[in-house]
């Protein structure tokens, strides 16, 4: 990662040093100018070639707008039409060859020997030394319009004032709808994106909405949150009865922003596993800033959303993207173990689309449920030992039991993570757990021993295929290998 930003740097090192030296180069003769000549002299002579310099300069800038504007709007959306008109890098530009053409004008008007002639060639010499030094810097600058990374926080930051507009009151109406078709906007790049590869471009839209949906997530103060009560905004196809329920539960900002989200990857391919799991991860997110700002309703919806994208790898017989998206499940149901109700309603979910994957043929599908419910319970015993306990005996245990009493790649499955949760629970100290697991499970001390060689006998670190989870599911680390191996020494 460091590498390759020191790689992009590099090459922009060039532009940027050609750019200063040209700045620098005209600041170096506009101080010859004034050394050896004067302003009178560039009023005699000088004004004529200002004239036709400030023509030439005046027909690149325009030519130059008008070619790189449209061309970004074509690719990308015709919102930043509207977005780099008002850009203050073109809006100097245009008014400063503005400025010098007036300067040139007046001078045809005042009578010769005027105060006003001296004033005039000043700022005509001033102007067109500037435009001479500043023309390589504006051509660089306006070359970066087409650049994501360069419009795309610029997106989100439009996105962000209108919102601070809309909580602090001011012109609640046309920034509410200046902040939805920001949203709108974003995610049709997104779309576009999508549907020409652009992989980048689809992730940096992604980013962009996050941080909009984090704005919108905080921005729940009820003395400044008036703005939800405007005209909602929802999805089309969405049922009365469910906008009845959004807006009275004041979420609908939040939903139609998941929804926008969940649009981008339906019209995915299954070659974009990258952006699905950047996508997880950015609901991972929102979802636990949620939880920590109390939004129930919010954290409902997150939960609802990843019930969608797990249902879509079942219905595609897809087994990475499920790998993938059970990872952040468990992630998701790590960060709300504040909320035992959500954090039980999402195991419960998780374990139910496990199961739809084994009765729909999807290989591994129950399986990576199975090892990754081992993965929670260690994590939550890390947080809360007696939750995980808890989540043992409620949810973790009988998902075992029934794969221990299937037989198959499923009982096998179930032991390894049955005995890996035992063994890394003793290394780390979580006796509690440890001792649950064993008496539930592993009293049957010859079972046990025959289950635990079966593991050491095969107990690599890297998964055989070149994934995304690349870590095998149920690998002993080298303590709890050790703490195995005296177990089995002892007869």
């Amino acid at each position: 990662m460091n590498r390759s930003k020191d790689l992009t740097q590099d090459e922009g090192m060039p532009a940027k040093l050609f750019v200063a030296a040209t700045v620098l180069f005209g600041v170096l003769v506009a101080l010859l100018f004034t050394w050896f000549g004067g302003v009178q002299y560039f009023g005699a002579m000088g004004v004529p070639t200002a004239s036709r310099l400030l023509n030439q300069y005046s027909t690149v800038m325009m030519t130059s707008i008008a070619l790189i504007i449209p061309l970004t709007a074509n690719l990308y959306t015709p919102r930043l039409v509207k977005v780099y008109v008002t850009h203050p890098i073109i809006l100097g530009g245009l008014g400063t060859v503005g400025i010098g053409h007036l300067l040139l004008l007046s001078t045809h008007y005042v009578p010769a020997g005027h105060p006003w002639l001296r004033i005039a060639d000043v700022g005509v010499a001033v102007v067109c030394l500037g435009l001479l030094s500043l023309s390589l810097p504006f051509l660089y600058a306006l070359s970066q319009f087409l650049r994501p990374t360069y419009f795309m926080p610029r997106l989100t930051r439009m996105g962000t004032r209108n919102l601070q507009a809309l909580v602090s009151g001011r012109k609640p109406e046309m920034n509410a709808q200046n902040l939805f078709q920001m949203i709108d906007v974003v995610a049709n790049i997104a779309m576009t994106g999508m549907t020409r590869g652009d992989r980048q471009l689809v992730l940096h839209a992604l980013k962009s909405l996050r941080t909009l949906l984090e704005e919108v997530i905080v921005a729940c103060d009820p003395a400044g949150s008036d703005w939800r009560d405007l005209r909602p905004h929802f999805v089309p196809g969405l049922t009365k009865e469910g906008q009845d329920y959004l807006r009275r539960e004041r979420i609908w900002p939040e939903a139609y922003m998941l929804a926008q989200m969940l649009k981008i990857m339906e019209i995915s391919t299954r070659r974009e596993h990258e952006i699905l799991s950047e996508l997880a991860g950015h609901l991972v997110g929102t979802a636990r800033l949620a939880a920590r700002e109390g939004r129930d309703g919010v954290v409902e919806l997150h939960l609802m959303s990843f019930n969608t994208l797990m249902r879509d790898a079942v219905e595609a017989k897809d087994s990475r993207p499920f790998m993938n998206l059970c990872y952040h499940y468990r992630l998701l149901i790590e960060g709300l173990n504040t909320s035992k109700v959500f954090m039980n309603e999402g195991i419960r979910h998780l374990i139910h689309y496990g199961r739809m994957a084994s009765r729909a043929g999807l290989v591994f599908g129950l399986e990576t449920v199975v090892y990754d419910m081992g993965e929670l319970l260690l994590r939550m015993a890390s947080i809360d030992e007696p939750t995980a306990v808890e989540v043992l005996l409620t949810w973790a245990g009988p998902l075992w039991q029934d794969c221990l009493d299937q037989g198959g790649h499923l009982r096998k499955a179930g032991w390894r993570s049955l005995i890996r949760a035992h063994w890394e629970a003793r290394v780390a100290g979580h006796e509690a757990l440890a001792e649950a697991l064993f008496w539930h499970y592993l009293s049957d001390e010859t079972i046990h021993r025959e289950q635990l060689e079966l593991v050491l006998d095969d107990n690599r670190e890297l998964n055989f295929e070149f994934n995304e989870r690349l870590m095998r599911f149920a690998h002993l680390s080298e303590e709890a290998e050790a703490k195995a191996r005296e177990f089995l020494e002892v007869w």
